[in-house]
């Protein structure tokens, strides 16, 4: 995707974008620009203002208004939040790449110093501007957050990104649940991002111009729902905003499957054996957010139910492909052939 993709018309409203000065807001600020929204991006300081403009080039126009300013404490998204009202007339959308990354420990070894940062930190700024700017979104605005698949999958040294992630994904659904208006809460929940910063990335990553698009798709996608949007790679990215554009249902998202497994007479320790070697890998693919083998109650044999939860139908398909080649050894140890799982997925209505 890039800058000459044709998006919905925004003109008039009004966005505000913090975070926007970074690599994938960046993105996300473009998108808006084209779509002819008025875009609101603040910043700590005049230096970082300043490189932002370089960057954008072109991009930025009038409609752009960078503003210096801290929005990371309550009482400063207020004042941020109070300031678009007087000067733009309020704020129709809220998109927040409000993030940072954090590495190298175990979770036994973080510090306070660790623990202040890479969570309480970038948790009460997210906390700070959605109870500033959510009250304030017109009837047909709208609040997307901005965060990674590591709040699904846990990433080794980097829990407390992890934990912070998966935060900010129950707080917006507390605030879906809360709101009792028209205005609605997403969340873009990404992959790994191609950015201008990203020297190795890869074909299949999605880019920051997709991530910006899809933030626009969704603004002006009015009778969409809130919701949660899973943009795991390019291919992905793309069928979103496609099905955005043209009203069609978004994938819900999170896809249960679920087996039976009758095991041949006196081989069901051999099939729990089986299934125990594989549940280490399975669990560490991509998307896996669960792989767990039941019995009956009080029964030492017969029938294994196997329940596995994967972040969308696209990874439970990798899944499937990556797992294809045991099939024929948990064949072998079946009263009754293998046979594909029953999915299942979110009802929208019931969280």
């Amino acid at each position: 995707m890039t800058d000459s993709t044709v998006h919905p018309d925004l003109s008039g409203r009004r966005v505000v974008v913090p975070g926007g000065t970074g690599a994938v807001g960046e993105g996300v600020v473009r998108a808006y620009l084209a779509a002819g929204a008025d875009v609101v991006v603040p910043t700590r300081t005049q230096e970082r203002a300043d490189e932002f403009l370089r960057v954008l080039g072109d991009a930025a126009d009038d409609r752009l208004h960078l503003v210096v300013h801290d929005y990371t404490t309550f009482p400063g998204a207020a004042q941020l939040a109070d300031e678009m009202q007087r000067r733009l007339g309020g704020v129709d959308d809220v998109v927040a790449p409000i993030g940072g990354w954090w590495a190298g420990k175990p979770l036994w070894e973080i510090d306070e110093s660790d623990w202040q940062s890479a969570f309480t930190g970038l948790a009460s700024t997210h906390m700070a501007v959605l109870r500033a700017f959510l009250p304030k979104l017109s009837s047909r605005g709208s609040y997307t957050l901005i965060v990674g698949a590591s709040a699904f999958t846990p990433v080794p040294g980097s829990g407390l990104v992890s934990m912070e992630q998966a935060a900010l994904l129950m707080l917006r659904r507390v605030a879906e649940a809360e709101l009792d208006g028209p205005q609605r809460i997403h969340a873009l929940v990404l992959g790994p991002v191609g950015t201008r910063l990203a020297e190795a990335a890869e074909p299949d990553w999605v880019s920051a111009g997709q991530v910006g698009a899809v933030a626009v798709a969704a603004s002006a996608a009015t009778e969409v729902p809130s919701r949660e949007f899973r943009l795991g790679d390019r291919a992905e990215a793309e069928e979103t905003l496609a099905l955005l554009r043209t009203g069609q249902p978004v994938s819900p998202g999170t896809v249960v499957a679920v087996s039976t497994m009758e095991p041949k007479d006196g081989r069901h320790e051999d099939l729990v054996a089986l299934l125990a070697e594989l549940a280490p890998r399975i669990r560490a693919e991509p998307g896996c957010l669960e792989y767990a083998v039941h019995r009956g109650h009080g029964e030492t044999g017969g029938p294994l139910l196997v329940i596995q939860k994967f972040t969308s139908i696209e990874a439970f398909r990798q899944h499937s492909t990556t797992v294809a080649n045991q099939v024929p050894r948990i064949g072998a140890l079946l009263a009754k052939p293998l046979v594909p799982p029953a999915l299942l997925e979110p009802v929208p209505q019931v969280r």
